[in-house]
C-alpha cells in the first residue's frame, strides 16, 4: 500500500508544506519526508495524527481520491460508510457472543 504517496497527495491538495506538517507532528522534516516516500512505516496512531493535521479522515487517506479531499460531502460520506461498517461488525460480534 502506498500510504505515504496518499498522504503527500492530500497534503499537496490542501496546499500545506512538509515543514508545516512535520512541525505539527513534532518530528523533523526529514522524518516526515521518509513517511511520504514510504521509506518508513507508520502506526495507526501516527496516521490518525497526520489525518488530523491534514484535516482529512484517515479513511480518506487510506482510500485516496482527489475528489474526496476536495469535497467535504465526500469526506462525510466516507465517515458515514465507516461508521455503518463498524456498527455492522459490532452487531455481528454481539450475535456471536450471545
Amino acid at each position: 500500500m502506498q500510504i505515504g504517496h496518499n498522504i503527500r497527495k492530500v497534503r499537496e491538495l490542501k496546499d500545506l508544506t512538509q515543514s508545516y506538517v512535520a512541525q505539527q507532528l513534532n518530528i523533523s522534516i526529514a522524518a516526515y519526508s521518509r513517511i511520504e516516500r514510504n521509506k518508513t512505516g507508520i502506526s495507526l496512531e501516527r496516521l490518525q495524527q497526520i489525518a488530523t493535521v491534514l484535516g482529512t479522515p484517515a479513511a480518506v487517506i487510506l482510500d485516496f481520491s482527489e475528489q474526496d479531499v476536495l469535497s467535504p460531502a465526500a469526506s462525510i460520506q466516507a465517515l458515514a460508510s465507516e461508521i455503518r461498517q463498524l456498527r455492522e461488525e459490532i452487531r455481528g460480534g454481539n450475535a456471536d457472543g450471545a
